[in-house]
């Protein structure tokens, strides 16, 4: 038996047939297996230095063949998948620390096909979905650890596509979107947890674009600006809880131009001026209950 006393990976070195182990320079033991024709083969196992298991895994002709396993630090199973011909095939499965089941799925010449399904560490289910040629396909949920749906979609080569819903905690619709080849398009809505509508827009290719809403939680609005390609572009205004104006403006990509306007909780003229290119331009007045000071 070749036996060596510090750990070098008999996956990379050359090593003569028949029983091998190397160890740490601990001596723990850190592999066992067999070589055959120069290559791994046959059974194997591998530990941490603790002297804990870290996998067994199965080889022929140097390439991982049949069921591999591997373990955390603590002993429970971490992996276990089978292999054919070295690549990743047939079911597979993950494991949290704890034991519990954290993901498992099906391979296909090392590529995830068909329906996989991911877990918390409390057993409860995170996702589900489906594997096309190693991407994201088909309908998709996800889940909030208290087991309420977080996520509700559909995947398209890898990318969201059509219409998504996202959920709050208490089971509130938290927004609504649609994609296009991965990208947001189309009416975008997002809500509070108590049910009221929180942000409207639309998007084009991924850009905000046109005009935009957001809302208090208690219905009223708070902000109504403009965009462009994804940039603040033309009026913009925002209000208080209780619907005053306080702000009125305007902007030319993403930068203050344009007359400016700010009012008091009473609704009168508080402030006056101009902004040229993100700077105040000209006179700037000042009002104390809607009269101009000097």
């Amino acid at each position: 038996m070749k036996i060596l006393s510090w750990f070098k990976s008999p996956k990379k070195e050359v090593h003569e047939d028949g029983p091998f182990e190397s160890h740490y320079e601990n001596g723990q033991l850190e592999s066992k297996g067999i070589y055959k024709d120069g290559q791994l083969d046959g059974h194997w196992e591998f530990f941490y230095e603790n002297g804990q298991l870290k996998s067994k895994e199965n080889f022929t002709d140097g390439k991982a063949d049949g069921l591999q396993e591997w373990f955390h630090n603590n002993g429970q199973l971490r992996e276990r998948q089978p292999y054919k011909d070295g690549k990743k095939d047939s079911h597979w499965e993950l494991f949290h620390e704890n034991g519990q089941l954290k993901s498992k799925g099906n391979f296909e010449d090392s590529g995830r096909n068909g329906p996989f399904q991911v877990f918390y560490n409390n057993g409860q289910a995170r996702s589900k979905g489906n594997h096309k040629n190693d991407e994201r396909d088909g309908p998709y949920e996800s889940y909030h650890e208290v087991g309420q749906l977080e996520a509700k979609g559909n995947f398209k080569d890898g990318k969201r596509d059509k219409l998504w819903k996202e959920f709050h905690e208490n089971g509130q619709l938290r927004s609504k979107e649609s994609f296009k080849d991965g990208k947001r398009d189309k009416l975008w809505e997002q809500f509070h947890e108590n049910g009221q509508l929180s942000r409207k827009g639309n998007y084009k290719i991924d850009r905000q674009n046109g005009l935009f809403e957001e809302y208090y939680e208690n219905g009223q609005l708070k902000v109504k600006e403009n965009y462009k390609d994804d940039k603040k572009d033309g009026p913009y205004e925002s209000y208080d809880e209780n619907g005053q104006l306080k702000i009125k403006e305007n902007y030319k990509e993403d930068i203050k131009h344009g007359p400016y306007e700010s009012y008091d909780e009473n609704g009168q003229l508080k402030s006056r001026g101009t902004f040229k290119n993100g700077v105040l331009d000209g006179a700037y007045e000042l009002y104390e209950d809607g009269v101009l000071q000097s």
